[in-house]
């Protein structure tokens, strides 16, 4: 199997492409992917102010490389849930990777620690509004990465939500009949009110298999 784009040696096969590419050209090919999602979509320009969020695994630091390495002005934000070694790993992650690869780019990783800021973890909060841990953990992390981005004046706010994940939510919204949320899947949503970052998903057009 050999490289549709150089027809040297493949290092990986894409069916639903029906393609293959060696190493360098995968790469290119994932960046192009992001490139013709930003601009299809209308995500934002050169001279826009990104916000990623990361959360210390590979699609959002995969999200916040490729742009960095198109060109744009992308910083991130993580947030510490305080969830034992989990949060100290992810963090740990997020932060090498914005002291090599980040600081090559002069890109800054902005930090938001729930039990500092809080005074309380992410069980307890939970406990207190009554919601699952998972559902409070969501819940603060998109305050939280909205409120950065609003308040540090970024233009944008980008995740890493790829399109195995765009799937899943979509077949949930539809097994559980909830179509009031189908409006908010779409890869680009605009600021709609004051107070909300406009969120777009740039890497909506790669699977999980081709971030990975």
């Amino acid at each position: 199997m050999n490289c549709k784009k150089c027809h040297t040696k493949a290092v990986i096969g894409l069916p639903r492409h029906n393609a293959a590419f060696c190493k360098v050209c995968f790469n290119e090919f994932v960046h192009d992917q992001v490139a013709r999602a930003i601009k299809a979509e209308r995500m934002f320009g050169p001279q826009d102010r990104i916000l990623v969020a990361v959360s210390g695994g590979k699609d959002s630091l995969a999200l916040w490389d490729i742009l960095l390495k198109l060109g744009y002005k992308a910083d991130a934000l993580y947030v510490d849930l305080g969830i034992g070694g989990y949060s100290a790993k992810s963090r740990e992650k997020a932060v090498r990777f914005a002291e090599t690869v980040g600081a090559a780019h002069k890109a800054t990783l902005l930090t938001h620690t729930v039990q500092e800021a809080e005074g309380a973890g992410i069980r307890e909060l939970a406990d207190l509004i009554h919601r699952p841990t998972c559902s409070a953990c969501g819940t603060i992390k998109r305050y939280q990465f909205n409120r950065a981005a609003v308040e540090h004046r970024y233009d944008v706010m980008a995740t890493g939500h790829n399109l195995d994940d765009e799937a899943a939510r979509l077949l949930g919204n539809v097994l559980h009949w909830q179509e009031e949320y189908l409006d908010k899947q779409s890869p680009s949503l605009p600021a709609s009110v004051e107070g909300f970052a406009k969120k777009v998903k740039p890497l909506y057009r790669l699977s999980e298999r081709e971030i990975a």
